[in-house]
């Protein structure tokens, strides 16, 4: 067992926020992994695909999630499928922080 203090997570800073694995294979998951999202208002991630499955529950803040070029708006309490191989894009369209915690299949690279 391991308690992980979120704040000490690693971060992935990029322009317009950062990502973090909360959990995953350093703390002996293999069937998947737990990351965060944390997005600037006005900010988007660049759509992408991931070999996996994907569900992302929206904690805070309002988005529009991109999946194969359909557009779902997000918000607090919500939380999107995302079928594995699937094309994603995230958009901060708020005016406050968007973060989404996302569960990810684990897939080999």
């Amino acid at each position: 067992m391991e308690l992980i203090n979120n704040e000490e997570a690693q971060k992935f800073h990029f322009q317009d926020g950062f990502q973090q694995t909360l959990a995953g294979s350093k703390q002996g998951l293999k069937s998947f992994e737990v990351w965060r999202l944390n997005l600037s208002p006005g900010g988007e991630v660049p759509a992408g695909r991931y070999a996996g499955e994907v569900v992302a529950l929206t904690l805070k803040g309002t988005g529009r999630l991109v999946v194969d070029e359909k557009p779902l708006d997000i918000g607090p309490d919500t939380t999107a499928v995302i079928p594995s191989g699937a094309s994603r894009q995230v958009i901060n369209s708020g005016s406050e922080e968007l973060v989404i915690l996302l569960i990810r299949a684990a897939v080999s690279a």
